[in-house]
């Protein structure tokens, strides 16, 4: 799953091709935080990709208040063509979710003196070994219209993550990174191979040139590929609460030996 990440970069930056007009820094995103999304747009014969503003956990056009969006900020990739609450968006409302990478916690079986187990957690900070490349996670939009209070009849955009199973054995033999992927957690989020080109695979998936399924099909397939040129970044407990933000966040913890 992803349940927390990282977008933090420079105005004058280019998100997916877009150059960035204010810069962006936040270094713990929660679900229900308003964050950039990418959106091809074709107007006539052309296309223009922009970044919107966009609430983290998806708001069905049938959802009854703003609280649904807390439980869907992921969409497993499995079922999204048939799920009810993302059905509709998986057809054509399809974006890309730009980060600097993710936060995963690890589970470790400890014995305590008491001579039973416990299962602390230790966070990992998952990104790209060059800094400078950003991870775009393949997501879906949805608009939903406000029902009451001082913006009634507004229209509000939100977003979600699509995620699959993490590598399995095969894959994790093969190279390292997965492997570390496998064992850090169950669920991946689905990342997008950008190379600037026309025809890479965020470009085909923003202008939904397949059909739904096949769509899916196609971005999970590909996913480890791109996973495998993250790296695993141990930090420190701070990123569990989003109390906490800012760019030492991302450290890597150092220990005594």
């Amino acid at each position: 799953m992803c349940g927390r990440y990282v977008i933090a970069r420079a105005q004058g930056d280019l998100l997916g091709g877009v150059e960035l007009d204010e810069s962006i820094a936040d270094y713990n995103v929660a679900p229900t935080r308003t964050v950039p999304i990418l959106v091809d747009h074709q107007e006539n014969d052309s296309w223009t990709r922009r970044i919107h503003s966009a609430r983290w956990g998806l708001l069905p056009r049938w959802a009854k208040d703003e609280s649904f969006s807390s439980r869907a900020f992921n969409a497993r990739s499995e079922t999204v063509v048939e799920k009810p609450t993302f059905r509709h968006a998986v057809k054509t409302q399809r974006c890309a979710v730009p980060a600097n990478g993710y936060y995963e916690w690890a589970k470790h079986t400890e014995e305590s003196g008491s001579g039973r187990g416990k299962t602390p957690k230790t966070p990992y900070f998952v990104h790209p070994r060059d800094p400078q490349v950003s991870i775009y996670f393949a997501g879906l939009y949805e608009w939903w219209k406000i029902p009451s209070g001082e913006d009634a009849g507004q229209w509000l955009l939100s977003t979600t993550i699509l995620t699959t199973a993490s590598p399995d054995d095969e894959a994790a033999r093969k190279d390292e990174t997965l492997g570390e992927l496998a064992r850090l957690h169950d669920r991946l989020p689905i990342p997008l191979r950008f190379t600037g080109d026309n025809d890479d695979e965020l470009t085909s998936w923003l202008r939904a040139e397949h059909s739904p399924e096949e769509a899916v099909e196609r971005v999970r397939d590909n996913a480890y590929d791109v996973a495998s040129h993250w790296i695993l970044t141990e930090v420190g407990r701070e990123v569990g609460s989003v109390a906490n933000n800012g760019p030492d966040l991302i450290e890597p913890v150092s220990r005594l030996i």
